[in-house]
């Protein structure tokens, strides 16, 4: 049962992330730069999620502590990813193809 919990919570929060990114285009950042900097941003709160935890549970002795924290931050840290790679296939594919075509005939 432990060996089928973390792939099923990473393919369940991914499919919520993918989710989000379907549903709520006004989140989505605009620009590669601020796309990477959500990643940024997830990774770092995704790293001092130990700490908060660290400083939580002795308050709130329980494990739903340890899932409130951790489905939020997972999830944005799965969803910042969707939206880095979806900004980078925007830029590579899915600009404009340059015009009109213009007649060769002189």
């Amino acid at each position: 049962m432990r060996v089928m919990l973390q792939p099923t919570m990473f393919i369940g929060l991914g499919a919520v992330a993918f989710w989000l990114y379907m549903r709520c285009p006004r989140l989505r950042p605009r620009s590669l730069v601020r796309a990477a900097a959500h990643v940024a941003i997830s990774f770092c709160s995704f790293s001092l999620l130990p700490f908060a935890i660290h400083v939580l549970l002795p308050l709130v002795p329980s494990a739903y502590v340890v899932l409130a924290l951790l489905i939020p931050a997972l999830t944005y840290l799965l969803l910042s990813w969707v939206w880095l790679i979806a900004r980078i296939l925007h830029e590579l594919f899915g600009g404009p193809g340059g015009g009109h075509p213009v007649a060769t005939d002189h």
